[in-house]
């Protein structure tokens, strides 16, 4: 096994490495509309990476997740707007958000992860904590604009759109690697660990709710810095952004591209993304794939029936197979040559 995940590491860092230098180029040979979604789609991988810790590594379903990726986007309008649209405001949104997300994950795990809770119990907390914060935002009108939106000017080197891509996609690489370093620590090993088997890690001494409280703030802060981007590509936040729905979608994309992958939010985001503009794009034959969320609805379906480890999840087990299989012919002719001997 430790040869076969050495193996898929080399292999997998090889094809990311081309699939940057080619996405490097990606804007040299595209349209306006195409690099905007190329850019939407990096954003929202992060977010997709940042539930996967959750989901994926602690099996924590936290459905007020939003909270912090709007928070971010809140907090990046708010100060570009009551401040300056400039470069060391954009540092400023991004101290705020880390602090934001920190202490609001802090306090959602103190009270959603109470001993004795069970896991349907905490997961309800998180919904009602997450509809609070919404529900503050659409109510505090003077800062937030409420239900109306807040739009807001941006840093001027965000605002060329080409630039911004490449700003986006440097992200998507700065906190995939960062999120990785983190899960292969011995703090995401012991999350590993909790997601397997709670009550033994528990057994053996570790302090579980600890860990859980750690995955939050890792997710929460994640989750926060890719709604700041996420409001600088809109220049606009609004409600919707912190709301359960918002939660959902990043829910979906892991689910689509393998839990507990972290890059399966990478991939389920751009699978998600692509397939909903290629059902907008088909709006002028017919006015049904305006409905392109009854299709997403039937793709994910699709995907929990016959993936359930997801896209991600499906190339591994594959992948392991093959490797399974080679080394049992191995096997065979190292013992079929030793009779002959």
């Amino acid at each position: 096994m430790k040869t076969l995940g050495k193996d898929i590491d080399r292999r997998g860092s090889i094809a990311l490495i081309v699939l940057f230098i080619i996405l490097l180029i990606v804007p040299k040979f595209s349209s306006y509309t195409s690099l905007n979604l190329f850019t939407r789609i990096y954003i929202l991988s992060v977010y997709a990476m940042s539930y996967d810790i959750l989901r994926g590594y602690t099996g924590f379903i936290n459905l007020g997740h939003a909270a912090f990726f709007g928070g971010g986007a809140y907090i990046g309008g708010i100060l570009f707007k009551q401040l300056q649209p400039t470069f060391p405001v954009f540092l400023l949104a991004i101290i705020v958000t880390v602090i934001y997300s920190s202490l609001g994950a802090y306090l959602m795990g103190k009270i959603s992860l109470r001993k004795g809770g069970s896991v349907l119990t905490a997961t309800m907390i998180t919904l009602a904590l997450g509809e609070i914060v919404r529900n503050t935002a659409e109510k505090w009108r003077s800062v937030t604009n409420g239900a109306d939106g807040l739009t807001f000017e941006i840093p001027g080197f965000f605002q060329n759109r080409f630039a911004y891509y490449y700003v986006a996609l440097i992200f998507l690489v700065v906190m995939a690697i960062a999120l990785r370093k983190f899960i292969m620590s011995p703090a995401g090993r012991v999350l590993l660990a909790i997601r397997e088997n709670e009550q033994r890690v528990e057994f053996l001494g570790y302090n579980v709710e600890k860990y859980k409280l750690i995955s939050l703030q890792v997710a929460a802060i994640a989750g926060g810095l890719a709604g700041i981007m996420f409001g600088i590509f809109n220049r606009f936040a609004n409600t919707e952004l912190l709301s359960t729905n918002q939660t959902i979608n990043a829910l979906l994309y892991t689910l689509v591209g393998g839990t507990g992958t972290l890059y399966g939010g990478i991939v389920g985001s751009t699978v998600v993304n692509l397939f909903q503009n290629f059902l907008l794009n088909l709006r002028h034959i017919h006015p049904i794939f305006e409905r392109w969320l009854i299709f997403s609805g039937a793709l994910y379906v699709v995907v929990v029936l016959f993936m359930p480890k997801g896209i991600v999840g499906l190339w591994l087990q594959y992948f392991e197979n093959k490797t399974r299989k080679k080394r049992k012919v191995l096997e065979l002719e190292k013992s079929s040559s030793k009779q002959s001997v």
